[in-house]
């Protein structure tokens, strides 16, 4: 829909080139897309407007370190922040593909980044309740206060070994998050075979 009162805001965190971003663009979604390469926002700023016209949602493209911003202590002051207060926080955070060897070193940052969204979202929360409805896949709805983050995880044997994979996902839970994989069966135009897994990643308290 795009009734702006039922537009879902939409940061998608290591965009890269933004097929992400694009498609959520061209279903009418506000986007704020972040990279931290700069090679990368080029090419990802191009693909996000090429992929927006006027009856689509706002775009935006910004450069994002998650270390950065993890340890920065006054988020209003961020840009990506800044911009999500007007939106009300983010509906959905969008992961694709961002968990390898090179950022492994901003693992805990991330995690870090994801609770500031879902502090944000909440304090916005309590001053304007409305928000848009976010259905899971297994047909629950996303607590209001907690942005829906979804993450696509791709395996890399040659990357990574199977203890460097499993860090992540641990450190998420020491966190107080978990991972609940969405079926390949539920996922719309998903493949039988799909080398890409989805999960979504839930606070659990």
């Amino acid at each position: 829909s795009n009734n702006e009162l039922n537009k879902w805001t939409v940061l998608d965190l290591g965009a890269g080139l933004g097929l992400c971003s694009a498609v959520a663009a061209k279903h009418g979604m506000n986007i704020i897309s972040t990279d931290s390469d700069s090679q990368a926002l080029v090419l990802l700023e191009e693909n996000v407007r090429r992929n927006c016209n006027e009856d689509n949602g706002n775009t935006s493209v910004h450069t994002l370190d998650w270390i950065s911003a993890a340890e920065q202590a006054d988020m209003t002051t961020n840009p990506v922040f800044e911009e999500l207060e007007k939106y009300g926080g983010s509906d959905l955070v969008i992961l694709s593909d961002v968990i390898y060897s090179a950022t492994k070193p901003a693992w805990k940052a991330l995690i870090v980044l994801l609770q500031k969204l879902r502090s944000q979202r909440m304090r916005l929360l309590c001053n304007s309740p409305a928000t848009v409805e976010r259905k899971r896949c297994d047909s629950t709805h996303t607590p209001a206060s907690d942005p829906l983050v979804l993450l696509s995880y791709t395996q890399r044997r040659r990357d990574m070994s199977p203890q460097d994979e499993a860090e992540f996902f641990t450190m998420l839970r020491k966190e107080g998050m978990e991972a609940v994989l969405v079926p390949s069966g539920q996922i719309p135009h998903g493949e039988t075979y799909m080398l890409t897994t989805l999960f979504e990643l839930r606070w659990v308290n």
